[in-house]
């Protein structure tokens, strides 16, 4: 794949020179590094799309290396240049996850064929002429989200289900919107489906043959909160996931051609171990998986992210510098939805050019005040969340329900009766 990045690392500069030569008349962009330290920052910096290093080197040698590139990017493929002295240690790496070895002196067209093939297993994240701007509203330069669009251009080219996991406010949504444009039904309908904003009688009748089915026919469904279906739409779903009845159309047919996304911030897992989620749709859906990291884990995005807010919001207005550190410091907890909205009310509620710290840190008060009820309010906002799972787990089976919940039949009645929740309702 001609243009694509390279790093080559040694610590014998005659040979770090000609594979940079060699994959460099072959096309490739290449960056070199003469340690792995330096192989390291380069990699922070430069984002190959595969890592060629030697085993024996000063310092951090080849081992040590591939073990820190494999845990930051384990879908990045590494090549090990080995003498033949030490092929078994090749041997043990490319059992560890190495995606091969070159034996020394290698062959210049077998170098060329091998990283091709490490090439072809890890397609770019940058957006290309091929992808178009798939990738445009993932702001992000750091390895932790560079390692997360490598895997969701893999997973575009997949027809299975998908779910993505993540805090809320991290950008499920969005990452799950640039699947879609980069894949093979980029050119046929994107349709989301917020399970917190629709009743359960109408989430169940969109997955049954509902206008969502018929509008995302050929292209991407997406369920976002996916933990809020209740038990029988679950079941729809299941139903849609596996393509193995023919709720579509009452049996006029079989189910649309579609992929279906879902998304969550719960522990869908867990949810499922305590019945609360049906195991079988957990595990139909978490078999192509990835996470969302948190902005506090992403927290070099943030200058980016802020430019990329400003620039989208327009005007003559933008952050003091001060404005702009105390935005660096903050703890982020509603991940990137919380950063935009506090850029975005900053720049509308300014009154001068350049946004003032001041104003910046009286939202983040207001949005922290904002983020929390009274203590008891918040308790019983639980306490029916928790009732309604458990019945809808119980399937209306009080006495079950009660046993889950380490309650007596009489104290989970009273509860019931608390939240004016009727049983009956959920058989």
């Amino acid at each position: 794949m001609g243009g694509a990045r390279i790093l080559v690392v040694d610590d014998d500069p005659d040979l770090l020179h000609l594979i940079g030569l060699r994959l460099s008349s072959a096309g490739y962009a290449v960056s070199q590094a003469a340690s792995g330290e330096e192989a390291l920052r380069q990699f922070e910096a430069e984002q190959p799309q595969a890592v060629i290093t030697d085993l024996r080197m000063d310092g951090m040698d080849g081992h040590a290396l591939f073990a820190r590139l494999h845990e930051a990017a384990p879908s990045v493929p590494v090549i090990i240049l080995t003498a033949h002295g030490t092929i078994p240690d090749a041997v043990v790496a490319t059992q560890r996850g190495a995606f091969g070895f070159l034996t020394k002196p290698f062959d210049g067209q077998e170098l060329l064929e091998r990283v091709a093939a490490a090439v072809a297993v890890s397609p770019p994240v940058r957006a290309t002429s091929d992808d178009g701007q798939w990738r445009q509203a993932i702001v992000s330069r750091g390895v932790a989200m560079d390692e997360l669009l490598r895997q969701a251009r893999r997973a575009a080219d997949e027809s299975g289900p998908l779910l993505i996991t993540g805090p809320v406010g991290a950008g499920k949504a969005t990452l799950a919107r640039a699947i879609h444009d980069v894949g093979p039904r980029r050119k046929k309908p994107f349709v989301a489906l917020a399970c917190d904003s629709l009743a359960e009688a109408e989430l169940e009748k969109q997955l049954t043959g509902g206008e969502a089915l018929r509008a995302a026919e050929g292209g991407t469904l997406f369920i976002d909160k996916v933990d809020r279906l209740g038990t029988v739409a679950q079941a729809r779903l299941l139903a849609l996931v596996h393509v193995a009845t023919t709720l579509f159309g009452r049996g006029k047919g079989s189910l649309p051609d579609l992929r279906v996304i879902a998304a969550t911030a719960a522990p869908l897992e867990k949810l499922a171990r305590e019945g609360a989620f049906r195991p079988d749709l957990y595990y139909a859906l978490a078999a192509s998986t990835l996470k969302v990291p948190a902005l506090a884990e992403r927290a070099d995005d943030i200058p980016l992210l802020v430019a990329y807010f400003v620039d989208r919001h327009g005007g003559d207005r933008r952050l003091s510098p001060e404005a702009q550190s105390v935005l660096l410091e903050a703890s982020w907890p509603g991940n990137v939805g919380q950063l935009r909205s506090v850029v975005e009310q900053a720049l509308n509620q300014s009154v001068t050019p350049l946004v003032p710290a001041s104003l910046v840190q009286k939202l983040l008060l207001e949005g922290a005040e904002e983020g929390f009820t009274a203590f008891d309010e918040a308790r019983r906002g639980f306490e029916r969340d928790y009732l309604i799972r458990l019945l809808e787990a119980t399937r209306g089976n009080v006495a079950k329900a009660a046993r889950v919940a380490q309650r007596n039949r009489t104290e989970f009645y009273k509860l019931l009766a608390r939240h004016e929740i009727d049983p009956a309702a959920f058989k």
